[in-house]
């Protein structure tokens, strides 16, 4: 064999063991947790193992990438005793280090039920009461400890060793030279594939696990190194103690539960509009607008004039809107290090109760992770650009022109068994603004550069409402029509740190002549879930952000955060703080601009809004760090 085959193979080899002991681990972690994974079958479960193998593949490529480096050498290098002992011992020595972190999780994953992440390095672990409990820990988990031991002896008596005996001489002639250097970038790209997970949009993150199971099984899918690098950089969320747990419960608590109805089995179709911020609608604004159509819908349904996105970015609208997850931090859940965390949500919830759930959303697969995230929140099957049957209809840019992608969902929802729940995002209204050649100077191009796209789209939205109405399952069905967030603003107001989150909220129901009219109640993305819930009649605990619109006791308020300033408005007053501290309170006041600071001149009102704040952020930042985001089932 030459040598410098000789010497790749053996490079394969290495990391073919390595894959081989993080199997292992993988079925050790399912051992000593299978009370969590339990309802999987035994093929099922084979189809898991199988699934993490590409985790495996892209934790190893990353954090082997040095020792492929020292392996990819020349020969002559290779060939030395000593660089071989080199090779042995980084390898081993580095890999067991990866295997520690996955024997660690195996009882970690017990209290957090959730993969190791880089919170596990702050002060809340890693404070004084780590240090008094480690010797207990070491005691009760001796076996695991133990276990590792014998892995590792194992890993470094089985580890491909060297032998010369294999080796014949090389020709040297320059054609075998290129060949070499040849061979050594093909075997480089195999790691950066590896690496990536493969050929999709984006490298390989931890919320594609979604894709393969059901959220509850998504640790299985994972490794916990993986998860801990790829939480690496990222900024974790700060734990507040501001109340003590009964106090803070009875000033705030997220757990939402109706009153026992009977159940609507009613079909839902949840309709995201790209960038369509309030400003555009002549209804909300006394004007003639660039949205008719939207218009026509939101004077049919009862439609709330002072409704708030929870962020700026279509990445933070889809939690918000979905599971009640208002982007309070600095990272899109859907990026953060708690996208490992369990989750509820529209779709879960209507899961239970036998409904299809879909969502469609005509850009690129992969884009700012939506399809990730809507598996990861329970909905069944997510259709995208990969899906759609007409190239033809491409905007060359983002995806599918709205108006042909609307009639392709239309189509779509007349074959889906009912009930059913389907979201559906629309994309062109997105910069660059594009729409199709045959509809250029049809629409009012107004005074913003997005405006003729609005037009179009709200077009686009027109016709699909004229084809819903004539399908069998449209009477029987509540529609959900919002924006993912604001765009671009003429107005003084609609630019304010108010104005600038301002969307158009909206519930239809064609046979449900209850629900129309106009209210001014202020509320967010984030009352749409538990609004939901509690207009279907589902009476079952469940943790939301957020609050009914339906639920006439219940308070009003909208929150959201950016550059370290959350802003939160309550009723009738705008409080901005940091977290600790009130900085401002002004009167808040629809499509304008309150100059008065209430701060000091109302300080008992302010205060009682401002703790009601502080309890909300202690909720939301504590049970996102503890991974406590869903009731558990007893």
């Amino acid at each position: 064999m030459k040598a410098f085959k000789y010497h790749i193979i053996l490079l394969f080899k290495r990391f073919l063991l390595m894959l081989v002991l993080m199997t292992f681990t993988r079925i050790l972690f399912y051992i000593f947790n299978s009370n969590h994974f339990n309802s999987l079958t035994a093929w099922e479960l084979v189809w898991h193992f199988i699934f993490g193998i590409k985790y495996d593949i892209s934790l190893l490529s990353n954090l082997n990438s040095p020792f492929l480096i020292f392996s990819l050498m020349p020969v002559m290098i290779l060939s030395r005793k000593g660089y071989q002992k080199f090779l042995k011992w980084f390898f081993c020595i580095a890999n067991s280090i990866i295997l520690a972190v996955n024997f660690i999780d195996i009882k970690l994953f017990e209290f957090s039920e959730k993969r190791l992440t880089t919170d596990i390095f702050n002060s809340q672990w890693l404070g004084d009461d780590f240090v008094t409990m480690l010797p207990s820990f070491l005691k009760d988990y001796w076996y695991i400890l133990l276990m590792y031991i014998f892995t590792i002896v194992l890993f470094v008596s089985l580890y491909p060793r060297y032998n010369s005996r294999y080796i014949k001489v090389n020709s040297t002639k320059v054609l075998k030279v290129g060949n070499r250097w040849l061979f050594r970038l093909t075997v480089f790209l195999l790691f950066v594939l590896g690496a990536r997970g493969g050929f999709q949009l984006k490298p390989l993150n931890v919320i594609a696990a979604a894709q393969y199971t059901q959220p509850q099984f998504i640790p299985l899918v994972l490794n916990s190194p993986f998860t801990l690098m790829k939480s690496v950089g990222t900024k974790h969320l700060t734990s507040y103690v501001f109340f003590k747990n009964e106090e803070l419960d009875r000033i705030y608590n997220p757990i939402k539960k109706y009153e026992a109805q009977e159940f609507k089995n009613k079909n839902v179709v949840l309709i995201i509009l790209e960038s369509f911020g309030k400003e555009y609608s002549g209804f909300l604004n006394d004007t003639n607008g660039y949205t008719p159509n939207f218009d026509k819908i939101m004077q049919k349904g009862l439609t709330f004039s002072s409704c708030f996105a929870n962020g700026k970015r279509s990445i933070e609208s889809l939690p918000s809107i979905l599971s009640s997850l208002p982007a309070l931090m600095d990272n899109p859940f859907i990026t953060s290090p708690y996208t490992v965390n369990s989750i509820s949500s529209i779709a879960s919830v209507l899961n239970s109760k036998n409904y299809t759930t879909k969502f469609y959303h005509g850009g690129k697969n992969g884009t700012m992770g939506f399809d990730n995230f809507v598996k990861l929140a329970g909905v069944e099957n997510y259709y995208g650009l990969n899906e759609y049957p007409n190239k033809n209809d491409y905007d060359d840019g983002w995806g599918v022109f709205d108006e042909p992608y609307l009639q392709y969902v239309v189509k779509e929802l007349n074959s889906t068994k009912e009930p059913f729940f389907s979201g559906i995002f629309t994309l062109s209204s997105h910069h660059p603004y594009a729409i199709p050649e045959k509809y250029i100077n049809k629409f009012p191009k107004g005074d913003l550069v997005n405006h003729e796209s609005i037009g179009y789209a709200d077009f686009a939205l027109g016709n699909f409402f004229k084809e819903a109405e004539k399908m069998p399952w449209y009477n029987n069905t509540i529609f959900i029509l919002t924006a993912d967030h604001t765009a671009q603003s003429n107005s003084k107001y609609y630019k304010s740190s108010m104005g600038r989150y301002a969307v158009p909220l909206v519930f239809f129901s064609p046979s449900d002549t209850n629900l129309t009219g106009v209210s001014n109640r202020i509320c967010s993305h984030s009352d749409i879930y538990p609004s939901l819930m509690n207009y279907l009649g589902y009476s079952q605990p469940f943790i939301a952000f957020g609050e009914s619109v339906f639920a006439e006791s219940a308070p009003q308020y909208a929150a959201y955060y950016t550059n370290g300033i959350y802003q939160f408005i309550f009723d009738s007053i705008a409080i901005v703080t940091n977290g600790n501290e009130l900085l401002g309170a002004v009167t808040f006041q629809e499509k304008e601009i309150s100059r008065v600071n209430l701060k000091d001149s109302v300080p008992f009102v302010v205060d009682s809004i401002f703790t009601f704040h502080k309890a909300m952020l202690q909720q939301y930042t504590n049970r996102m760090i503890d991974n406590r985001l869903i009731i558990e089932k007893e």
